[in-house]
């Protein structure tokens, strides 16, 4: 990872401390501003440099990873863990991160029970011996039948940025 100024460390630490307030973080950590929003203007800049997104995730991760630990031994609710997904998917748009973006997507669904069918979970069992003994026009229109799949009934609904 790239090496951050002591001030961006200082901003990085302020902003994961005190709830993701930027115009403060940017106050805290030595930076001059006049105003609330040159503050925030300056923190959103800082937010937009991609070292330090970098090192804001990481630094989430492994927040992530430590909490889940104490998750065993106190109960953690879901609702909370959602709210942490959401803030690592901001912060991954907003540097283009779109496979963090994807894989916490994939999280959420996991941890909601949605059902998505992970290719790598998916297992076949059995032969297909038996295709050896069909005709070539039973196998074609098998395969006709199968390029045109039925619409599967579902509901859908539309989930926010918010």
């Amino acid at each position: 990872m790239a090496e951050l100024t002591a001030k961006q460390e200082t901003f990085i630490e302020h902003y994961l401390t005190n709830g993701g307030n930027i115009g403060q973080a940017y106050r805290d950590s030595g930076y001059k501003c006049s105003t609330d929003a040159t503050a925030y203007v300056g923190g959103s800049k800082l937010l937009r440099n991609g070292k330090v997104l970098d090192a804001i995730l990481v630094r989430k991760k492994d927040s992530v990873a430590k909490q889940h630990a104490k998750a065993k031994r106190i109960d953690i609710d879901e609702q909370w863990l959602l709210a942490e997904y959401i803030d690592t998917i901001r912060l991954a748009k907003a540097d283009k991160q779109y496979s963090v973006v994807n894989s916490s997507i994939t999280n959420i669904a996991k941890l909601l029970n949605i059902g998505f069918l992970d290719r790598k979970e998916l297992t076949v069992s059995g032969e297909v011996n038996h295709l050896q003994q069909l005709d070539t026009e039973t196998l074609m229109n098998a395969l006709q039948m199968a390029q045109k799949p039925q619409p599967i009934e579902g509901e859908f609904r539309t989930v926010s940025d918010d």
